[in-house]
C-alpha cells in the first residue's frame, strides 16, 4: 500500500510540474540559438525556428539586442518590427506547446500588433502587453507589425507544455493499482 501511495504522490507532482510555465528570453544572451534570415531558439520546455518576413522584400534578416528581436530588410533603419513596410516574426516550435502569453519593449502608444496562431490571425491591431494568448495549444505564432507608427522589439514569449490528459492519469492509476493487487496476491500464495 505504501509503494501505491508513493507511485501516486509520484504521478501527482509529474501532473503539477506539467503545468508550469517556460519563459523564452529573446534578448541578447537569451534563448536565441543563430539568427539571419531564419534564427532558433533553444531552452527546457520549448525548441524551434524563428522566421523573419518583410513584404516587398527578399533579405530579411533577424536583428537581437538587449531589448530583444527585430526585423531587419534593404532601407529599413530601425531594424524593429515596425510597419513603415509590413514585417512580421514567425515562431514555429518542434512539438505542441500551450502558448501563454508575448511581451514587447518599446511598445508605446502608437504601436499595436497583428497576432496569428497557427496561421489564423487571433488579433488584430492589439495594443495589449503582454498580450495573453488564452492557454491555447499551437506549434506556431506569428507577430506583425502593420502600421506607419508601429515600432516594437519581441522581448520574451511563454509557453507551458501540453498537458497529459486525465485519462492518461486514470490509466496510470490503474496500472498502478494491479501492479499492488498482483505484489499482494504473489504474497498471500
Amino acid at each position: 500500500m505504501k509503494k501505491f501511495l508513493a507511485t501516486t504522490a509520484v504521478v501527482g507532482m509529474m501532473a503539477t510540474a506539467a503545468n508550469a510555465a517556460t519563459v523564452v528570453d529573446l534578448t541578447t544572451g537569451g534563448d536565441v540559438t543563430s539568427l539571419g534570415q531564419m534564427g532558433s531558439f533553444d531552452t527546457v520546455g520549448a525548441q524551434g525556428s524563428i522566421d523573419p518576413w518583410r513584404a516587398g522584400s527578399g533579405a530579411d534578416y533577424l536583428t537581437q539586442t538587449a531589448s530583444g528581436l527585430g526585423v531587419y530588410g534593404f532601407g529599413d533603419s530601425s531594424a524593429q518590427l515596425d510597419g513603415f513596410v509590413d514585417e512580421a516574426i514567425t515562431f514555429n516550435f518542434d512539438y505542441a506547446v500551450r502558448l501563454v502569453s508575448v511581451t514587447f519593449s518599446y511598445f508605446g502608444r502608437g504601436d499595436d500588433a497583428d497576432i496569428y496562431v497557427n496561421g489564423s490571425k487571433v488579433a488584430n491591431e492589439s495594443s495589449s502587453n503582454p498580450y495573453y494568448f488564452g492557454n491555447v495549444i499551437a506549434t506556431s505564432f506569428t507577430i506583425g507589425a502593420d502600421g506607419s507608427t508601429d515600432s516594437f522589439r519581441i522581448k520574451e514569449f511563454k509557453v507551458a507544455p501540453v498537458p497529459l490528459p486525465a485519462a492518461g492519469f486514470l490509466l496510470l492509476g490503474g496500472l498502478a493499482g494491479l501492479g499492488a493487487l498482483s505484489r499482494k496476491r504473489k504474497k498471500s500464495a
